[in-house]
């Protein structure tokens, strides 16, 4: 099957995409692949996502989505769309300060490229990240215990 971006007019160089479930099995991919990437919606309209290695797809990932209203913070995995991510966060009160322009994207992937920001006052979704966990080159899990992104006030 033929791997193109969200608009169609971009085409992937690899057809080795993982679709992990756990973490583990991300450290693992890392573990042994030459070169690889993270692939998120594809919402990208230029190849900077393309590789002609490896490429991993957070689509399958044990789903992480827990608002703790108490402490005011979200906890997420790397393949929480903002499609899943408002409903939770609207239904315990709150509301994400900037949300991407659809439903498809990853929380992760908006705050990796710095997406949807509107201002000096007004950030993008990274500048709310508390904490977060990654995976490095050599497969090892570094960090915090989890993506942490506090909402702002009720």
């Amino acid at each position: 099957m033929e791997l193109r971006n969200w608009a169609g007019n971009i085409r992937f160089s690899t057809d080795r995409v993982h679709h992990p479930e756990t973490v583990g099995q991300v450290q693992e991919i890392v573990r042994q692949s030459r070169q690889v990437r993270v692939l998120g919606a594809r919402h990208s309209f230029n190849a900077i996502a393309d590789s002609t290695g490896d490429l991993i797809s957070l689509d399958r990932l044990q789903p992480v989505l827990e608002v703790d209203a108490q402490r005011r913070q979200i906890t997420i995995d790397g393949g929480v769309t903002y499609g899943r991510l408002a409903p939770r966060v609207h239904a315990a009160g709150f509301a994400v300060h900037n949300t991407a322009s659809l439903p498809h994207i990853t929380v992760a992937g908006a705050c990796a490229t710095a997406t949807h920001g509107s201002g000096s006052r007004n950030g993008i979704l990274g500048s709310r990240v508390a904490a977060m966990e990654i995976v490095t080159a050599d497969g090892t899990v570094r960090g915090h215990r989890r993506n942490s992104v506090t909402p702002p006030s009720r």
